[in-house]
């Protein structure tokens, strides 16, 4: 494990660049297996390689410049936050949504009625047995 978020980032590149060399080295051996493409396709396929790799070097160097930003730190520590935040706030709000359905069901109070006898009908009928269909 690395001490550090720069060894920590460092070694995120390095990963990447290991799959990278995986990847080129893989489609190299493909191209071997299936025959050469011509060399205009090789430059385009070279040059989406390279602005891959460039992006990608470019997200991961702002994400481990922004974590380690003392600023941008206590953003993200204020947005983990309001997570939990949000999240406790709504298990505490079903918890006692829970409470309430079960409170009125040992009071002996009704529970809640079904959504299908606000019309006033039976509701559903259940489906009949074909012994007693033929009865």
């Amino acid at each position: 494990m690395a001490g550090s978020s720069k060894e920590a980032w460092d070694e995120v590149g390095d990963r990447f660049a290991t799959f990278g060399r995986a990847l080129a080295a893989r489609y190299k051996q493909l191209e071997q297996e299936r025959g050469a493409t011509t060399e205009e396709d090789k430059r385009k396929i070279e040059e989406a390689f390279s602005t891959i790799t460039r992006q990608l070097d470019q997200a991961f160097t702002s994400l481990g410049e922004t974590i380690r930003d003392p600023s941008a730190k206590d953003d993200l520590k204020q947005a983990a936050r309001s997570v939990g935040d949000a999240l406790g706030v709504t298990f505490q709000e079903v918890s006692e949504e829970i409470r309430k359905r079960i409170g009125k069901s040992e009071a002996g109070e009704t529970p809640p009625e079904r959504p299908d006898a606000a019309t006033g009908g039976p509701g559903p009928t259940p489906p009949k047995d074909e012994g007693e269909a033929n009865a």
